[in-house]
């Protein structure tokens, strides 16, 4: 082997999981904000434990590694632009990497940061959150007492790694709020985490679903939501005031609750407590939490969430018309209405 060429290192074969797939119309390499999340490998619980009297003062104690994934989380913008002034002096030219750490969350088996690219870097935040990766790894190893040479570095994190790009105002608080949130979310499962479990071929007249949430509502009288975008106001208005009356009686509101009037029925029994299934355009990861109030309505058993869904459907893309059109009228045919 040639001096110059570079040893080639083994491709990793563990396949990437669907949820960390890159966004395609972003580089990377610009000023914008992120969110990332690590898992561990196999989903082990070795980074801390879940501590507290309640769901309110809940918290994460890091164990040793922990900590080491922590310290290498706040020494990645000293260490950034320490490898950017030694590449600028080794090329000529200047490399830029200005990065700010503003939020994180230790987990017993993942990790939540977010990061602030200030200004366009040589190279991409791939490149950093790998480098992150690299060194809690080697912390790992270091931990286990695992030699570097001669064998390969356990792997501490699962392939790859998934990350939210904020694109709009007043994102940047939600992603905060998100991430502190996490050990009051994780008590919260723990405690009702029959309200949590991925239930999978579940029958209901002649579809399969799986389900998150509260089975039991299935046994109440269903009530289809659907608003039409060709009602005037006055009528959204009387039709979404008899679906919440319907719901205080009893009935379980069904629906994909996609249009803004639907949601704002949605938004109302949510509020109230009210029974609610919504049928979600995604498939349910084993791992799978529903999102913001839908947490919250889980875990007091006031709602289920149904998909038809058989393969990974990441839960942020954008739904079609054909979608919302056939959720609709799924929802009509379990509540035996026609869905106008």
């Amino acid at each position: 082997m040639k001096q110059n060429e570079k040893t080639m290192k083994p491709k990793d074969p563990r396949p990437l999981p669907k949820s960390h797939r890159r966004c395609l119309k972003n580089d990377y390499h610009g000023r914008c904000i992120y969110m990332v999340t690590l898992c561990t490998e196999g989903r082990k619980p070795i980074l801390g434990t879940l501590e507290g009297d309640n769901p309110e003062s809940a918290f994460i104690r890091p164990t040793p590694l922990g900590e080491k994934v922590l310290q290498c989380w706040k020494n990645i913008p000293v260490l950034q632009r320490q490898f950017a002034a030694k590449k600028s002096e080794r090329i000529g030219k200047t490399c830029k990497r200005n990065i700010s750490l503003i939020g994180h969350q230790l987990m017993p088996d993942h990790f939540h940061g977010i990061i602030f690219v200030r200004e366009e870097m040589d190279i991409s935040v791939g490149d950093v959150v790998r480098g992150f990766m690299v060194g809690c790894t080697k912390a790992y190893n270091t931990l286990l007492q695992t030699p570097e040479d001669g064998k390969p570095l356990r792997p501490l994190w699962e392939k790859g790694y998934h990350d939210r790009i904020l694109w709009h105002a007043g994102q940047l608080q939600n992603m905060i709020n998100y991430v502190k949130d996490n050990p009051r979310r994780l008590m919260v499962k723990r405690m009702h985490s029959d309200c949590f479990a991925v239930m999978r071929n579940v029958k209901y007249g002649e579809c399969t679903f799986s389900t998150v949430g509260n089975l039991h509502l299935l046994d109440n009288p269903l009530n289809a939501v659907h608003v039409s975008n060709a009602w005037p106001e006055e009528e959204k208005r009387s039709y979404m005031n008899c679906c919440i009356i319907a719901a205080r009686q009893g009935s379980a509101l069904i629906g994909p609750f996609i249009s803004p009037w639907e949601k704002m029925v949605l938004e109302v029994a949510l509020n109230e407590g009210l029974p609610v299934i919504q049928l979600v355009p995604y498939a349910f990861t084993n791992y799978y939490k529903p999102p913001g109030t839908l947490f919250d309505a889980c875990s007091h058993g006031n709602l289920l969430l149904m998909s038809a869904v058989s393969s990974e459907v990441p839960s942020s893309r954008r739904i079609s018309r054909e979608e919302c059109v056939a959720l609709n009228a799924l929802a009509g045919e379990l509540a035996g209405q026609s869905c106008g």
